[in-house]
């Protein structure tokens, strides 16, 4: 149980009401989103930082999950599972990012986004190997979206995990049956 209540559509303001019916459109509402609303002065726009890394989703999410994984956010890796699959990630491919030093599924440009991840997740200023790799063949703008992205996913770990925010269905695991 999180450590705040999280807002219903039910104790919204009226104001808030549309944002909880945009936000839940999609599908079900998310215990992420609740927990914005427990602050409306905070929003958070992932998909546009998603655009400003210039990745394809299949990269997207294999950064994403990574950055899950080193802070261990079950709620983060219950999420994104699901996502990375939408984007034509396997199995295999989603396990293979917890172990991807020992993997062959990833391409030299993805390995290169994973090394950069646990870079960051160990070090503020990434060495300066990791940053070269994972700035061949990207322009400035692209380096600073995925830079951002990846703090942006430590940064929503770490509050994730001081709300002991819940998966809205039991936790898909970190071992995915079938990869």
């Amino acid at each position: 149980m999180a450590r705040i209540p999280l807002p219903t559509r039910e104790t919204l303001p009226d104001d808030l009401k549309t944002r909880w019916d945009r936000a839940a459109t999609p599908g079900p509402m998310l215990n992420i989103l609740r927990l914005f609303l427990a602050n409306p002065e905070i929003e958070l726009n992932a998909r546009k930082v998603w655009r400003a890394t210039k990745l394809e989703p299949r990269a997207r999410e294999i950064v994403i999950l990574r950055c899950a994984y080193q802070k261990e956010s079950r709620y983060e890796w219950h999420q994104h599972v699901r996502i990375a699959r939408d984007a034509g990630l396997s199995d295999a491919d989603i396990n293979g990012v917890r172990n991807w030093t020992d993997s062959t599924l990833f391409s030299a440009d993805e390995r290169a986004l994973l090394a950069y991840v646990d870079e960051m997740a160990t070090h503020a200023r990434p060495n300066d190997e990791s940053f070269a790799a994972v700035s061949r063949g990207r322009d400035a703008a692209a380096v600073v979206g995925v830079t951002f992205l990846i703090t942006l996913y430590f940064s929503l770990a770490a509050l994730m995990a001081a709300m002991d925010l819940e998966t809205e269905v039991p936790f898909v695991g970190w071992d995915l049956a079938g990869g």
